[in-house]
């Protein structure tokens, strides 16, 4: 099984994609993430996703290059990476006794053939009523930091997730299912071949 080439430096990708043992290249890169803000979730997460997959796609001769991005979304409101601690706080209170949805967009294209698949994965996650010292308590831990939401569910903040209705990955921020199906389309498991990075990050 060939590398894929992930579009991230993300650890929580990184980490679920050991996890299914696939071997993959991390190509991280800055793109441009202002998007326009009356476009729908699903809209805005496979324009990012295909904008990660673009700016790396450049750098390879050949070669499947995985883009993902993922929002935490409540009443139609996207909660990105807290700020601050305050703006943490005040994620983890509009989180608190709701449910809310973890959308990512992934795209996967082939370098060679300039040929890629899109898709969307959307997971309701249903949270428990905080009280203050357990918002605090998780504040001071820092986990929040770089976290879509201000939580990862893979952390701590799993005691705040009384339940799920999707994918758990997805919450991770890869959506393994959505990967499985475009990576056969493309005959992933099938076919072997070298991936050849025109320059190294």
């Amino acid at each position: 099984m060939d590398p894929l080439v992930l579009a991230s430096t993300s650890p929580r990708r990184r980490e679920i994609l050991e996890r299914l043992g696939f071997p993959y290249i991390v190509y991280g890169v800055k793109i441009d993430e202002k998007v326009y803000t009356k476009r729908s979730v699903r809209s805005v997460v496979i324009e990012l996703a295909k904008r990660k997959v673009a700016a790396v796609a450049s750098h390879f001769s050949n070669g499947l290059i995985v883009g993902v991005d993922t929002v935490v979304c409540f009443q139609n409101r996207i909660l990105g990476k807290p700020e601050d601690k305050e703006e943490a706080r005040k994620f983890l209170k509009i989180l608190s006794g709701n449910r809310h949805e973890v959308v990512s967009g992934i795209t996967v294209k082939d370098a060679a053939r300039d040929v890629g698949y899109s898709s969307v994965s959307i997971t309701s996650v249903f949270f428990c009523q905080l009280n203050d010292e357990e918002v605090a308590r998780y504040i001071d831990s820092g986990e929040w930091a770089d976290k879509a939401g201000g939580y990862a569910i893979q952390e701590t903040a799993a005691l705040f997730v009384k339940g799920i209705v999707g994918s758990y990955y997805n919450v991770m921020g890869l959506p393994v299912e959505k990967l499985y199906e475009l990576l056969k389309r493309f005959s992933y498991f099938n076919t072997h071949g070298n991936y050849k990075p025109v320059k190294q990050v």
